[in-house]
Formats: C-alpha cells, sequence, structure tokens
C-alpha cells in the first residue's frame, strides 16, 4: 500500500508540475495567487501584530518575536539573554 500511495502521490506532483509548466509558458504563475500561502502570511502577520501590541507590522518584523514567538524561535525579546546592572555600574551578560 505504500507503494501505491507514493507512485500516486509522484503522478499528481508530476502532472502538476507540468500544468505549472504549460500555464509558465504562456505567462501565467500558478503560485503568486496561492489563497493558501496568502491567508498563511496574513494570519502570521495579525499574530505578529497581536503579540507585539501592535508596534510589528508583519510577521518578518524582530518585534514580532516576543512572548511564547520567541520561544519557538529560540530566541527574541525578552526572551535569551538578559543583563544584570550590579550596584557599582559594571554589569553583566547572563
Amino acid at each position: 500500500m505504500p507503494e501505491l500511495t507514493a507512485t500516486l502521490t509522484a503522478i499528481r506532483e508530476r502532472d502538476n508540475n507540468h500544468n505549472k509548466f504549460l500555464a509558465a509558458i504562456q505567462g501565467i504563475d500558478l503560485d503568486a495567487d496561492s489563497t493558501e500561502t496568502k491567508g498563511q502570511k496574513e494570519w502570521e502577520d495579525l499574530k505578529a501584530r497581536v503579540f507585539s501590541g501592535g508596534t510589528a507590522k508583519d510577521s518578518n518584523d524582530i518585534t514580532s518575536l516576543q512572548g511564547i514567538n520567541a520561544s519557538q524561535a529560540g530566541f527574541g525579546i525578552g526572551a535569551g539573554l538578559s543583563y544584570d546592572n550590579v550596584g557599582d555600574g559594571s554589569g553583566s551578560w547572563a
């Protein structure tokens, strides 16, 4: 059964690539108006604005990496490095 599934997937992908090629010859980019990609980007932008308190314009803005988003990305504002100010004016990175 896995072989049949893999074969069908490969055939669908080949046909899809063939259709994209034929459309590209005619000057049409089938991936340009992909609603799934566009919808996903809009969703990520909305989450970035909400998590940053409105300071981030889109999901590529570094200010969107705060809180849980920073933890998921492995870094961000308010996650990772911290700076401690010692009373004598010297500081240390932790």
